[in-house]
């Protein structure tokens, strides 16, 4: 499960970047026009690009599962931490999904009018950056145990994973600061709000995903 998650992460991210050209988004400052036109050009790739994403973009479900059994096995009693990691996990996965078949649906008709495909293009993009409100439970429940777990050489969440993780929680909760500005480092192609986000949390999940494979192949040796 956690193959399957890095391998479909990994597909998403391509496509975003290569497909439907959003690594980064074009400027909040175009016009309706210009990004009716930026559709109409790149109409092709960003139907492919929703297409694939269609079959990939939902890989934090699988991962959250397994997220889940490995810290219930650090609890006593009622896994509480582990449930709320899991609940946090499966609906940020939403708002990785919906991205792209907003894109997808402002490149389906070429033809509508520029307003609509700038709305559906605005929807598409500011889901992606200022959805923060289901990672902080995933990340604070995985912050939790890492770091009151009693000593297990089994764990995969060693204490460096629970101060990287509320680290990683806090840069992408400024993402939601891009309702406010169009330009600048806070925007929502901008440096803080996009870049900082977009590249912890790829090596995040990496990370959380090593040491995942590395203690459940610790955990098979009896």
């Amino acid at each position: 499960m956690i193959w399957w998650a890095l391998s479909f992460m990994f597909i998403f991210g391509f496509s975003l970047w290569l497909l439907l050209d959003m690594v980064p988004p074009p400027p909040a400052t175009l016009t309706a026009q210009e990004v009716a036109a930026f559709y109409v050009e790149h109409g092709f790739k960003i139907r492919l690009g929703a297409m694939i994403t269609s079959w990939t973009s939902a890989f934090m479900v699988p991962f959250s599962v397994v997220v889940a059994v490995q810290l219930a096995r650090l609890e006593k009693g009622v896994p509480i931490w582990s449930i709320l990691q899991f609940a946090g996990g499966i609906l940020m996965s939403i708002f990785l999904v919906l991205p792209p078949l907003f894109w997808g649906i402002a490149a389906f008709s070429p033809a509508r009018a520029p307003e609509t495909t700038a709305l559906m293009h605005e929807i598409g993009t500011l889901t992606l950056v200022t959805t923060d409100q289901f990672f902080i439970f995933q990340m604070v429940a995985i912050g939790y145990v890492s770091l009151t777990q009693s000593p297990d050489p089994k764990s995969p969440f060693p204490r460096w994973i629970g101060y990287f993780t509320l680290w990683a929680a806090l840069i992408f909760e400024v993402g939601a600061i891009a309702f406010m500005p169009k330009t600048g480092p806070f925007a929502w192609n901008g440096l803080f709000v996009f870049w900082f986000p977009f590249v912890i949390f790829g090596v995040w999940v990496t990370t959380m995903a090593v040491s995942m494979l590395k203690a459940i192949k610790r955990q098979r040796v009896v």
